[in-house]
């Protein structure tokens, strides 16, 4: 299981693969595939684990500076080594005539077991679930999106960028008769633990969970024997590393403060307890989503 890999980096490429996704889609890839290809590639993660150098030098020569760039260049040092997969092209841009960026197609695979194409679009995403007034909202912590509109576009638009002209003119020179489409869709969704929430029905029911609260909430709802961490985006994905100092309690309440007076961005903060993570979750402006 991923949480057992020492190396940060390497646990985050364990995690890409085997977390749940977060959809209950017919787009969806196949969980019980991935997990079976987990199981082959687990070996290789042991290997990575003890000598991580082949997948530090891999992601030093990509763009991995925002964290879903970062997601999907994990996956593709994934696919290169499946025995099942083969790579045939991936962050292709798609423009008219006229230069007009239509989107970027993020994978195209070969799948050697049905020797069919397949269309892969990929997102790692992090949402608030906030109900107010009889509803529930998927909203990015900084409250400037939302995922129904994601889950909108890459159903209606990035899904179907291949129908287009251009779409049909790249699978021609890439020799494509067809392919079928396929969401890649991981991440975490964060329940407050006073607020009633259902997940809605596209929504896989064992994805991943944790909490989010405001930040008057902060001082009764964490722990005094805790320590604490604020963790930087590029160590979201799978269990962050401990840093070189953690903070008590009071610490943690003055550090919020601070930071949430000085920016408007939501805080990711996790949890330990004699240096072992317990748990992870976003503190938020006592405004938000209003922020």
């Amino acid at each position: 299981m991923w949480k057992n890999f020492k190396h940060k980096t390497v646990r985050d490429l364990a995690w890409s693969v085997y977390s749940e996704g977060l959809l209950n889609d017919g787009l969806a890839l196949d969980k019980a595939m991935l997990r079976e290809e987990y199981l082959k590639f687990e070996p290789q993660l042991m290997q990575l684990d003890q000598d991580p150098k082949p997948l530090v030098d891999f992601l030093n020569t990509k763009n991995t500076r925002r964290l879903g760039h970062y997601f999907e260049q994990l996956i593709f040092f994934w696919l290169q080594r499946s025995e099942r997969y083969a790579i045939v092209a991936n962050n292709m841009p798609l423009r008219t005539n006229k230069k007009h960026t239509l989107g970027e197609v993020d994978l195209i695979v070969h799948n050697k077991h049905t020797q069919l194409y397949e269309h892969w679009e990929l997102a790692v995403k992090f949402y608030l679930a906030n109900h107010s007034e009889g509803k529930t909202s998927y909203i990015g912590p900084n409250a400037n999106d939302y995922f129904h509109l994601k889950i909108q576009k890459l159903k209606e638009h990035q899904c179907k960028i291949l129908e287009s002209e251009e779409g049909k003119s790249l699978l021609s020179e890439l020799d494509i008769p067809h392919v079928q489409t396929k969401l890649f869709v991981k991440g975490f969704l964060f329940y407050h633990p006073k607020q009633a929430c259902i997940p809605w029905k596209n929504i896989h029911p064992d994805h991943a969970r944790s909490w989010w609260i405001y930040l008057k909430e902060a001082e009764e709802f964490l722990a005094d024997t805790h320590q604490f961490a604020l963790i930087h985006k590029n160590e979201w994905l799978s269990t962050p590393t401990l840093p070189k100092s953690v903070l008590t309690k009071q610490e943690c309440l003055n550090t919020l403060k601070q930071e949430l007076e000085l920016s408007p961005r939501s805080i990711y903060l996790t949890t330990y307890i004699n240096g072992i993570p317990k748990s992870s979750g976003f503190i938020v402006k006592d405004s938000w989503p209003l922020i």
